[in-house]
């Protein structure tokens, strides 16, 4: 049976974007994964090896300036039905205000905010109508519900994604695709720790069912991985 939807996942080598890539290939799609290092990709290398063509390994870095550049060019003229931008580091480990540095703010707010908004604004005109762009944020990215007391340097970089994916949503008077900041819980990864809630599996297989049920909606929401709405 051909393959009818395609999606970009960056972040694809670990964690939930592993999880995601492992989701959406299993289900019949064709993935564009995204890494910044494939030789250090075993799981990812595997799951490649079985997958055969339906799974592309595409190594970028996205912090760097031509990284759209570099992934248009590994996408030929492959159209996207769903972008997941998939973008996380913790920052500095005191998060403190009072001790962060210069260097340590912009590389935080570069990861988390800017550069995963930057790369999608550039693929997006290969997004297909009624498609989806994705972002992984976070609940501590919600102002109300006030939930980054601990780690406020990363809750403020994630806020900033939402910031300026809605910022991005205003341009248009009728969206042509969803636009989705997405909770994936608290999950068992290297940043998450091995007391989170939930298995990459469990977070994955949710954030799988989340995007496909926004497909054609049109919307901007912030949902998280069991599709119930969280606010901005």
């Amino acid at each position: 049976m051909a393959v009818s939807r395609s999606i970009l996942i960056t972040g694809a080598s670990r964690g939930i974007g592993l999880g995601l890539t492992q989701a959406f290939v299993q289900t019949g799609w064709q993935v564009h994964a995204v890494s910044r290092n494939l030789t250090g990709s075993n799981e990812l290398q595997a799951l490649a090896t079985q997958h055969g063509q339906s799974l592309q390994l595409i190594e970028c870095d996205l912090e760097q300036r031509e990284a759209g550049q570099l992934i248009d060019q590994a996408l030929g003229d492959q159209h996207l039905t769903c972008a997941l931008f998939n973008a996380g580091v913790y920052g500095p480990q005191h998060q403190d205000p009072r001790q962060a540095s210069s260097a340590e703010i912009g590389q935080l707010f570069l990861a988390n905010a800017i550069a995963p908004i930057s790369l999608a604004q550039q693929l997006a005109g290969r997004i297909e109508t009624g498609g989806v762009i994705a972002f992984i944020s976070s609940q501590m990215a919600s102002l109300q519900l006030n939930h980054a007391l601990d780690m406020p340097l990363y809750g403020a970089s994630k806020a900033a994604l939402n910031s300026l994916l809605l910022s991005w949503s205003s341009h248009y008077a009728e969206l042509p695709w969803s636009l989705l900041a997405l909770h994936p819980g608290w999950v068992r990864t290297a940043m998450g720790g091995p007391d989170a809630q939930l298995s990459v599996l469990d977070s994955a297989a949710g954030l799988y069912q989340v995007i496909s049920a926004q497909l054609d909606r049109r919307t901007c929401a912030f949902l998280d991985y069991q599709g119930q709405t969280l606010p901005w």
